[in-house]
């Protein structure tokens, strides 16, 4: 009897440390996945190409730059190679542009993302080759129309600079995007 005893007791020892273990592994492996270095999954602008034969979310925002009171022409055709188009480009060199989001591939469509296919610089500290010093600053403001753009009405200071979305988000249920027909003005100017 005793020698059952002790091959119990054994058995029993083994098994508290088993479940000890797998109980600090557990933890470990919850706390890398909470604390560990973060994963970007988002899909990044240049790795994808839409069509206008994909389903897809279309809408209009505008872009406006000026430098020193300059407005600059953005080229047409930004975002529109031989290979591929980008899901924000531009048509017409007139500001106006095109954000087509396939249904397949939800993105969220920056400012950033419009100077990353362009290849141009933008960030609360340079627009282009122009950066902001102690006699210049950069602005940006958001109209929610281009109406309220032209009348110079409604505009608010961002500063979300390149991380300001273009929404796809139809939140009044008009079927349109809430971004359509937005305006950024981006400014570099003296103080």
């Amino acid at each position: 009897m005793v020698g059952a005893d002790v091959a119990a007791a054994a058995g029993g020892g083994m098994m508290k440390w088993l479940l000890i273990l797998s109980g600090a592994a557990l933890i470990a492996v919850a706390g890398y996945g909470i604390y560990g270095p973060e994963v970007d999954t988002t899909p990044k602008i240049l790795d994808v190409c839409v069509t206008h034969s994909d389903s897809i979310n279309h809408y209009h925002p505008w872009i406006f730059i000026k430098i020193n009171g300059e407005i600059v022409n953005i080229p047409e055709g930004t975002g529109v190679t031989e290979e591929c188009m980008y899901p924000i480009h531009t048509h017409s060199p007139d500001g106006k542009l095109h954000i087509e989001i396939p249904s397949s591939n939800p993105l969220k469509i920056t400012v950033e993302d419009f100077f990353t296919v362009w290849g141009s610089e933008f960030n609360e500290n340079q627009i282009l080759d122009y950066s902001a010093d102690e006699n210049h600053e950069i602005i940006m403001t958001v109209y929610p129309t281009k109406e309220d753009y032209v009348n110079g009405t409604n505009g608010v200071v961002s500063t979300d600079y390149e991380k300001h979305v273009f929404t796809s988000v139809d939140a009044d249920g008009d079927g349109i995007a809430d971004g359509d027909d937005t305006v950024v003005l981006i400014e570099y100017k003296e103080k």
